[in-house]
């Protein structure tokens, strides 16, 4: 799944308040993946007060996969930097199978969906999670939003359909899309930012996080113009699917800050890397996402540490890729990188009037 869980956040702008006084505090609870340990935080030089970073995560809890509640792997990692004081949100797609090394529980697939369900934290699961990724990335992690991926579903059918710009035509498994403006109802939006293969997506799950974007971007304009009615329907779903160590009212904190959030200002980009048996340093030739940190120098090829520098961390905070402890891989000159395609969501906004 690809929610966007800060634009379910903004919806509880709205009912959030006939929540609070009707249900108290407790309705947004931390469930099965347990409380975020801010004792041994990663806190960056310049932290500051004015800056929010969430992680998010959609769990992908298939059937006929048993992993114990809410502890499937994470199909969707998205990273978000909120700036209060400049009204910005930073935002980076983590594909799902990103290389993290042998030092992490993976079960062997060195893989980071895995380390939520494989870690060795059972009473607050969320920390297998959170902690690899602050030490992975040297990011901070304040808080974290989960979401099962049957969320997706249930929001655009109470949505009565959301109006997406799909920008190729899809075909797998007896599923279909046809290019151009869609309203797509909950199975259908499901096939759209999950699907990976067929024509087009020779690039997997690269070519997913791309499409993902136009969902993002059609979920933002369709929280614009929710009802209030809308919004209390969804209540229940947030409640029922998600799971966050933020209270009620820091959730209704931050979504009135959200709300003065203008597509321009709202920025997108992923984690630039190269996929390829080749380059899977154990010899297993496992066909895994090998991040990319140091880059070829150019504006499309920044390399993930220089993207993190400029777009996550404070002016003067940069973090050298030495310093990172992803795995110090450098991609040979003849294996095609994938950039960071970096946009604001206005420019995304901008691809679908254009028709692409």
């Amino acid at each position: 799944m690809v929610l966007l869980a800060f634009l379910l956040v903004l919806g509880i702008a709205g009912a959030g308040v006939y929540a609070f006084f009707t249900l108290g505090d407790d309705y947004v609870q931390t469930k099965s993946l347990g409380t975020h340990n801010q004792d041994d935080r990663y806190v960056p030089k310049n932290y500051g007060s004015d800056l929010v970073h969430l992680l998010i995560a959609g769990i992908d809890n298939e059937e006929g996969r048993s992993y114990g509640e809410g502890r499937g792997l994470t199909d969707m990692l998205l990273y978000a930097r909120f700036d209060f004081e400049n009204n910005r949100l930073n935002m980076i797609q983590i594909p799902r199978d990103s290389y993290v090394g042998e030092d992490f529980a993976t079960g062997g697939t060195g893989k980071i969906n895995a380390l939520l369900n494989m870690g060795p934290d059972n009473q607050s699961p969320i920390n297998n999670l959170t902690g690899a990724f602050e030490q992975l990335f040297q990011l901070p992690v304040d808080h974290y939003i989960a979401m099962d991926m049957d969320a997706l579903k249930t929001i655009v059918d109470t949505f009565g359909g959301i109006e997406v710009y799909v920008s190729r035509d899809m075909q797998h498994d007896g599923s279909y899309l046809q290019q151009g403006w869609r309203v797509l109802d909950g199975a259908s939006a499901e096939f759209f930012v999950r699907n990976r293969y067929g024509a087009g997506f020779e690039r997997s799950d690269i070519d997913r996080l791309d499409n993902q974007r136009y969902f993002y971007s059609a979920l933002f304009k369709r929280f614009l113009t929710a009802t209030p009615g809308d919004l209390v329907k969804l209540m229940p779903v947030f409640a029922h699917y998600c799971s966050t160590d933020l209270s009620l009212t820091d959730l209704i904190d931050l979504a009135f800050s959200c709300l003065s959030l203008t597509a321009e200002n709202v920025l997108f980009c992923k984690a630039p890397g190269a996929t390829g048996p080749q380059l899977d340093p154990t010899g297993a030739n496992r066909s895994n996402y090998y991040l990319d940190l140091y880059g070829r120098g150019t504006e499309e090829e920044p390399g993930l540490a220089n993207l993190l520098d400029t777009y996550f961390r404070p002016q003067g905070a940069g973090v050298p890729p030495a310093q990172l402890m992803l795995p110090k891989l450098q991609i040979p000159a003849e294996v095609a990188l994938y950039p960071p395609n970096v946009q604001s969501m206005g420019a995304v906004q901008n691809s679908e009037n254009e028709g692409l």
